[in-house]
């Protein structure tokens, strides 16, 4: 993302388009005048020892505008090189310490000015107090960190609203989150999963002014990947854990709709009580600026949470949550399906489908840990879960032959299916530090056991060409299973430029599956004549092993970390059904190299390499054929092999003062890959099967540059991603390599000024082509047109949102443009202006619906799906913020 700012507060107009530019210009462009400049220099240490103090952040400000930020080395120097002549006022802050300011001059009669030695101040006020002082955002090793006060929201704002300020980090509307590109795929509160980890439960309940601090970092430590999932933690301000907030709503509109939702949270330091719980069949607010997804058609929500935390004892802590929510969906959707096939023969399917699906879900969730803060650290969360599903489901589909459209089929049909699965686990991590610097060990288990059963009944009838066929079956399965994770690790230094990482893990797996297909029998009327050619029993072992080791040398600014390691893959299958079992062993290598050039704390050039293999799944060895309905029949295949992938990463972190550049570069290479073979049958139907192919292969470029806002009121963010993949598939024994090419871009611009303006702009241009070895080429240009205004004036704020999506390669009947609008009006009232009523209304246009292509190796689909539709809301909302009180006792 590019996040470009211009805040001057002398300013109060809206730049213009012109401004906007020639301030992009300037900021990005070498200068071509050659400017005077100077230098200054010195050394920091503190007032009690007189050590010199590292990576101290020190910020040269000309008026409210910072010029240049540097960070101090391992000796506690620092030096600012290519000054322009001029006065400056010198900012430098470490964590515990008071702020050090100082007014300088830059002539040319004082070109080099030496500071000598700066001591600095044991801080008499909080920490939190000097946060005000501190860079908006920080790289401390692997932690990206975000002071929360460099971003100002408005009052009662929740935390997606802090968030989306944070520069490289996107709020995607399907619910996700990225950070430079990566999934984010966890959000802690104080290091802790906010309830289940729920994202979205955590930004809609949770208040902005609460958070001190934002920090992103691995979700799993000893992962050597780059580009791995990472976790959000969000740090709380120490004069906010003691106190109680939240906020409550009802409200009730037009076409039904009516919502009530409520949070109320009780902190005493290390103590926490939470409650919170929502009721609706409105629509969710939408957080993101990315193009809008395909509507998930009319839901219903209910969900209640509670939450207990407990880390007063500073060597214990326990905390503890259930959640249960219960989801009620009903769909109306149709799809207009491209089925690829060689020499003439891909198909067109064309279906029409309405659904009702129910969801519940129960979850309890506990932590146990001991030892924080000192050398020896161990943390148990257990997990209890149950989950159960209803959907029934009505289809009507036809297939015809793209050429000729001669039709092959046409079937209409309905499906009762239930589902309940019950899980059980606990994760356990141990680490330890030993007394010589670096040496620590780190263990990890994941234990789950888990049952899962459902049953499902369809009634079909498809037509053929000279003969109909119905299907009227029930189709049981239960399924149990039993999974352990571990893994540990050891690292020791080897002098002062070496160091050794050893680490082991192993895997196991027992699933014992059982599926019964019975026909209806119309004598008896009951689900009683055993199809034994779909019906199976059978059971599957699974091991894994493996060992590692990587020894890592650091001259200077440069690291380099070489090793190898070896795994070993046990697969066994017994099926019960014929007597028969199935034996598999894969041995694979694994290596592994990382360079790395750090020329500052904030800058970052690192290149790496793994190979790794890819698990099989015993029920794609599996000789089995199953079906429900006739028309799509899957096979095993025991001859698979195991695929291995591949993986080169590069990539550029930079931060120079205020601005934060990204650049990643991946390519996955996996040889063995399993794709899909389908057969086209003469019926219609098809067969899939899965089987080794070479050749898969994709290679993504990401850029986000960032700038955060600092004194301005106006911002930019901007993205660039370009994908190219390969993907082999048999396509009626013929092999058919699909090369696709997606090329997206975000742009975003905020503006936001003391008068009350608050806007944001988006559009999210995309293009993708598709080309494939039996000759179909296609290619379309989609995107999102995203925009939100608020102004507030004195207690009223109005707003309004539009989303406008477009998608060239869309039929008309399939909406391929289609606008969102919602205006709304609120006022502020009661004490401390903790009360709101608002009206809004949702879809104004009343467009009901979503649309979306997707392009594969082996379809391409075209898909509708209907939405709610307009309605006008009337909510009230009031907000609890209450905070102080004595000291809390610690024991």
């Amino acid at each position: 993302m590019i996040n470009f700012t211009i805040k001057p507060n002398h300013l109060t107009w809206m730049p213009s388009l012109k401004n906007i530019l020639l301030y992009l210009l300037l900021s990005v462009s070498v200068p071509a005048i050659a400017q005077k400049t100077g230098k200054v220099y010195g050394q920091l240490a503190d007032t009690i020892t007189h050590i010199t103090l590292k990576d101290a952040y020190i910020t040269l400000l000309k008026g409210t505008a910072a010029q240049k930020s540097v960070f101090s080395d391992a000796t506690g120097g620092f030096s600012c090189d290519n000054i322009p002549y001029g006065d400056y006022t010198i900012h430098i802050s470490f964590s515990g310490l008071a702020p050090v300011r100082r007014t300088i001059s830059l002539d040319a009669r004082h070109p080099l000015l030496n500071l000598d030695t700066i001591y600095m101040f044991l801080s008499a006020r909080t920490l939190d107090t000097l946060v005000v002082a501190e860079p908006p955002m920080v790289i401390k090793k692997d932690t990206l960190e975000f002071n929360a006060s460099r971003f100002p929201t408005r009052p009662y704002a929740e935390l997606a609203k802090l968030v989306q300020l944070l520069p490289g980090i996107q709020i995607n509307n399907d619910g996700t989150m990225t950070v430079n590109g990566i999934a984010i795929d966890q959000l802690t509160v104080d290091g802790e999963p906010f309830f289940t980890g729920d994202k979205q439960m955590a930004l809609s309940h949770l208040p902005a002014e609460i958070v001190k601090k934002i920090q992103v970092y691995k979700t799993d430590s000893l992962s050597k990947s780059p580009n791995g999932p990472r976790t959000l933690n969000i740090v709380l301000q120490a004069n906010k854990r003691k106190g109680t907030f939240g906020k409550g709503g009802a409200g009730i509109g037009t076409a039904d709709t009516y919502t009530l939702t409520g949070d109320i949270n009780r902190m005493n330091g290390g103590q926490q009580y939470s409650v919170m719980g929502d009721l609706g069949n409105v629509e969710r607010e939408r957080m993101g600026m990315d193009a809008v997804a395909v509507g998930s058609g009319k839901q219903r929500l209910l969900n209640g949470a509670a939450t207990y935390r407990d880390n007063r004892n500073k060597q214990i802590g326990f905390s503890a949550n259930a959640l249960s929510t219960g989801i009620r969906n009903e769909s109306s959707s149709r799809s207009h399906a491209l089925n690829i096939y060689p020499n003439d023969s891909s198909t067109i399917q064309d279906q029409v489908s309405t659904g009702v699906m129910n969801n519940y879900s129960h979850q309890f969730n506990g932590n146990l840990n001991t030892g924080r803060g000192g050398k020896t650290f161990f943390v148990m969360s257990p997990s209890f879960g149950i989950n159960k599903t209803e959907n029934n489901s009505t289809q009507q589909a036809s297939q015809q032959f793209e050429k000729t459209g001669v039709q092959t089929y046409q079937t209409t049909g309905s499906n009762n299916s239930t589902g309940t699965n019950t899980s059980i686990g606990t994760n356990m991590n141990l680490s330890h530090s030993f007394k010589r610097i670096g040496e620590r060990f780190m263990s990890t288990i994941n234990i789950r056991n888990s049952d899962n059963e459902s049953v499902s009944t369809n009634n079909s009838e498809t037509k053929y060409a000279t003969y109909s066929k119905a299907i009227h079956q029930q189709n049981k399965s239960n399924n149990q299973s039993l999974n352990i994770n571990s893994n540990s690790s050891y690292s020791l230094p080897l002098g002062n430029k070496f160091s050794l990482q050893a680490q082991a893990g192993y895997t196991f797996s027992k699933d014992n599956n059982k599926y019964r297909t019975l026909k209806y029998n119309e004598a008896s009327g009951h689900f009683d004549q055993l199809d034994t050619t779909q019906s199976n029993t059978y059971g599957n072992i699974y091991h894994a092993g493996s060992l590692q080791a990587n020894v890592s040398k650091t001259i200077n600014n440069f690291n380099l970390v070489a090793g190898m390691g070896i795994e070993s893959d046990w697969l066994h299958g017994e099926n019960k059904t014929n007597h028969s079992s199935l034996s598999k062993h894969y041995v694979n290598m694994l290596p592994q190299f990382s360079f790395s050039y750090s020329p500052a704390m904030s800058n970052t050039l690192q290149l790496t390499y793994n190979g790794k293999p890819n698990q099989v799944m015993i029920q794609q060895l599996q000789p089995v054929t199953m079906t429900t309905d006739s028309l799509f029949i899957m096979e095993g295949n025991p001859d698979l092999q195991q695929p291995y992938t591949h993986n080169i990463n590069l990539s550029l972190i930079r931060m120079t003062g205020m601005r934060m550049m990204s650049v990643t570069l991946m390519q996955s290479i996996v040889s063995h890959s399993i794709g899909t073979a389908t057969t086209l049958l003469s019926n219609g139907a098809r067969v899939s099967k899965p089987v080794n192919i070479e050749g898969q292969q994709q290679t993504m470029l990401m850029v986000n540059m960032s700038l955060p806002p600092t004194t301005g009121r106006s911002s930019f963010n901007i993205s660039g991603n370009v994908t190219y993949s390969k993907n082999p598939v048999l396509s009626n024994n013929v092999r058919n390599d699909s090369r696709s090419l997606y090329v997206n871009a975000g742009c975003n611009w905020n503006y936001n000024d003391k008068k009350g303006l608050d806007m944001e702009l988006g559009i999210s241009p995309g293009y993708n082509t598709m080309s494939t070895s039996v000759g179909l080429n296609t290619s379309y240009f989609n995107t999102g047109l995203n925009g939100r205004v608020e102004y507030g004036i004195n207690d009223w704020e109005g707003g309004l949102s539009v989303y406008y999506n477009y998608n060239s390669s869309l039929p008309s009947n399939y909406q391929p443009d289609f606008p969102y609008l919602s205006p709304s009006l609120r006022y502020r009232f009661l004490k401390k202006k903790a009360g709101q009523l608002s009206v809004s209304v949702k879809d104004l246009l009343n467009q009901q619906s979503g649309a979306s292509r997707s392009v594969g190796a082996t379809s391409v689909v075209d898909s509708w799906t209907q939405t709610r539709g307009r309605y006008a809301l009337l909510m009230f909302t009031y907000n609890i913020s209450q905070f102080g009180g004595r000291p809390v006792p610690q024991f």
